[in-house]
Order: structure tokens, then C-alpha cells, then sequence
């Protein structure tokens, strides 16, 4: 499943791009993130409660940044499972400044999803995903301001 979209952030591309690495804003800002730790460098174990439609559940998973291009880019591999079933995405992220010191922060990601989850439909599921990541940026930029 392919999703892909952009956010405006009021920041410069520099604490956007330190904003997106520090595990300290990312616990606060991901929708539905229980725990966030930092297991090495750019690599963390996290648990998120989501949910699509009447499948929702607790995932356990692991997420690495690579690709770095600092400050204007990376890649996000994230994989994780739970009862509703398993998820793995490869997200390449790109930010350009913008006008007024603003950022441009434009994502593409290439999302597999298995179990009850995968049953919901790609149209249900690529919804969610984008108002979720709606929800994240509009909190990563109120974390930023």
C-alpha cells in the first residue's frame, strides 16, 4: 500500500529535522504511542495502540532511521505486531524550507500490513493512515511553535 502526502511546519528545516529524531517529541506526538525508548543509535522499540474500524489492538515494534541527508531528508523502516496483525512500512521523508521560515516536509511510504488488519481494505486503511500522519505533523508543528 502506498501512501504518500506533505505538511507545512512552522520551523525552519533544521529543528524540524532535530524535532523528528528526538525520541523526547516523538512519545509526545505519535498517535497512540504508550512507549518510545531509545535502543541505539537512530533505533528505537516502540508500543502504539491503533486501530482501524473495529480492529484495534496494541503493537510492539521497532523503528530505525537511515538515509540520513540531515537536515533534509531521511528514511523511517518501521515493523511491528500484534493481535490485529503486523505492520512493516518504509517511509522516505524530504524537507525543503519553505516561506516565512517555514518548512515543507513531504513523505512517501510503502506500507505492508497483514492479519485481521490487512482484511479492513486498502481505501479504509490508506484514510487512516493519512489522518493519523495529519495528526502527528499537526502535533510535531505544535511541539515546534
Amino acid at each position: 500500500m502506498k501512501i504518500a502526502g506533505n505538511a507545512t511546519l512552522h520551523a525552519p528545516v533544521e529543528a524540524v529535522y532535530a524535532a523528528l529524531k528526538d525520541p523526547q517529541v516523538l512519545v509526545r506526538t505519535i498517535p497512540g504511542c504508550e512507549r518510545l525508548e531509545q535502543v541505539g543509535e537512530d533505533a528505537y522499540r516502540m508500543t502504539v495502540t491503533a486501530g482501524v474500524a473495529s480492529v484495534r489492538g496494541t503493537y510492539a515494534g521497532d523503528v530505525r532511521l537511515t538515509d540520513h541527508r540531515a537536515p533534509h531528508g531521511f528514511v523511517l523502516r518501521a515493523s511491528g505486531s500484534g493481535a490485529p496483525g503486523t505492520v512493516s512500512a518504509d517511509v522516505a521523508v524530504e524537507l525543503a524550507a519553505g516561506g516565512d521560515g517555514t518548512t515543507v516536509l513531504t513523505y512517501d511510504a510503502d506500507a505492508v500490513v497483514g492479519g485481521m488488519i490487512g482484511g479492513v481494505g486498502q481505501r479504509l486503511l490508506a484514510g487512516v493512515a493519512r489522518r493519523t500522519a495529519g495528526e502527528f505533523f499537526a502535533a510535531v508543528d505544535q511541539a515546534l511553535t
